[in-house]
């Protein structure tokens, strides 16, 4: 055998001896729990150990029981990292490895995580924990509350947001509690509906689940848009003729969607005249929103207590406004103020407001009269 054929045997021997070492590797890692259930140790006895999943190669799986006699003592709940047998960065995964983001971590008083990295479960219960070692991913089947409820069904790839029925923030329509009144809300141009069927499918999902036997993130509570559950075909249907603009506003209470069609320059007047300004965050609408209420002979009142004015203006800066516009435009989609005026009954905005300094904490009673437009103002004892 020549040199030229002795290096090359040589290298198919060093290649062969790199896979099967790499497989003996794989095949003889073994995966433990380390928790705070046992102190966070890493027991090599197997008294912790992931136990492999047949039929899925590289991946592990352990069930524990959570409860009340081994919850952490110093930070209380539960933790846990999976681990190779160190507590060495290489070694162990935690949050960074969690398939569900973002991971529940706890916080104290002052927003300051704890927990190390670890998972946080806050909850007692029995938890089924799936490994998957080929991508260092971590499964468990506790059930998560996202933190803002989501729509999500068949329109994704229609709207080039990834696949159909995905429930990934980036993918799904989130929606936002933008006045702190409950009614979570968002706008979103949804394609034209070119299929056959009624729509759409779309359903408003709060929480999720993975499920350890078919290996997949399930919806958990769901509802349909007239606020009845959602789930195992029932779902609501959108079918818009052209491209559309949508606002969907969910209720958390009652867990009804009200679906309202925007156009841009549409303008929507407000169920009643209200009073807002730079004192409750300019909100036209939701709890911070003064709305005035009809008293008879076109006359609107309300009462409102205002802290004493210490900026350096001229004083708390308000308005009456009667109506909203919808705008789509560089700087998105929303709606603004559009009738409204300053007390003296002129019209207002582009920097044209009235002022109000009180030197204490003041009660005034508003009222405004819906044709003269003007608002007068007196304090009440």
């Amino acid at each position: 055998m020549n040199n030229s054929k002795l290096r090359i045997f040589a290298i198919v021997v060093m290649v062969c001896f790199f896979l099967l070492s790499s497989s003996l590797v794989l095949a003889t890692t073994t995966y433990y729990l380390g928790t705070s259930a046992n102190g966070y140790q890493i027991p090599r006895d197997g008294g912790l150990r992931l136990e492999p999943i047949p039929g899925r190669e590289g991946w592990f799986s352990i069930t524990i029981d959570f409860n009340e006699e081994n919850r952490d003592p110093l930070y209380d709940g539960h933790w846990y990292k999976v681990t190779s047998g160190t507590w060495n960065p290489d070694g162990c995964w935690g949050i960074e490895s969690y398939a569900f983001q973002p991971a529940p971590v706890k916080k104290l008083a002052d927003g300051t995580p704890v927990g190390l990295g670890s998972i946080y479960i806050e909850e007692d219960c029995e938890l089924t924990i799936i490994f998957d070692s080929n991508t260092k991913t971590i499964y468990d089947d506790y059930l998560h509350k996202f933190p803002d409820p989501k729509i999500y069904g068949n329109f994704n790839e229609a709207m080039e947001r990834g696949s159909n029925w995905s429930m990934k923030d980036d993918e799904a329509l989130v929606l936002k509690d933008q006045n702190g009144d409950g009614i979570y809300s968002g706008f979103f141009e949804i394609p034209a509906f070119e299929g056959d069927d009624h729509g759409y499918m779309m359903a408003v999902v709060l929480s999720t689940q993975f499920n350890t036997q078919y290996f997949f993130f399930a919806a958990v509570e769901q509802y349909k848009f007239d606020g009845t559950p959602a789930g195992m075909g029932q779902v609501s249907y959108l079918r818009p003729d052209e491209d559309t603009i949508y606002e969907f506003r969910f209720d958390s209470n009652t867990k009804v969607t009200e679906v309202i069609e925007c156009k841009p320059g549409q303008v929507v007047e407000l169920p009643t005249p209200v009073i807002y300004g730079d004192f409750n965050g300019w909100n036209i609408e939701g709890p911070k929103a003064v709305l005035l209420e009809h008293k008879g002979d076109g006359l609107y009142t309300a009462t409102l207590t205002l802290p004493a004015y210490d900026g350096e203006g001229q004083g708390y800066m308000m308005l009456v406004c009667l109506s909203k516009k919808f705008y789509s435009d560089q700087w998105g989609m929303r709606w603004g103020a559009e009738e409204q005026y300053k007390f003296d009954g002129s019209h207002a905005g582009m920097g044209q407001v009235s002022y109000l300094k009180p030197p204490v904490e003041t009660t005034y009673r508003f009222t405004f009269d819906i044709v003269s437009k003007e608002t007068v103002f007196e304090v009440v004892d």
